[in-house]
């Protein structure tokens, strides 16, 4: 906790955040909580130079933002059928989409159950 509070007190604070988020992860890491792969996809995306597979299904929705779900539907068990289920309830996910705060909102689908928060 000392070497925390001492480098926050060196560091500007805009740069507390970003330094908080990065022991954290070196924590649950050292924990062996940390999921590597989802940890990248979240960092970085869809970094594939692949063509997009299917078409995107809703215009609200970015290609980077598509590319991603299809990407993110192979990460593991819980993202299976993801796909299936955002096309069948996009009106749902724009919904959620549009929030202005949708990080403090339930996740549709019953995602905010199925998603651990590690």
């Amino acid at each position: 906790m000392l070497v925390y509070d001492f480098t926050c007190m060196g560091i500007f604070e805009k740069h507390k955040l970003m330094y908080s988020f990065q022991m954290i992860t070196m924590i649950m890491d050292g924990d062996g909580l940390l999921n590597q792969v989802e940890l990248d996809f979240f960092l970085k995306g869809n970094t594939s130079l692949d063509p997009v597979e299917m078409k995107k299904p809703a215009t609200w929705l970015s290609e980077n933002g598509w590319k991603d779900i299809q990407r993110m539907e192979t990460l593991g068990e819980v993202w299976t059928g993801f796909i299936d289920n955002f096309v069948k309830n996009k009106n749902e996910w724009k919904e959620w989409y549009d929030l202005e705060a949708p990080e403090n909102a339930e996740i549709p689908c019953g995602y905010s159950q199925k998603l651990s928060k590690y």
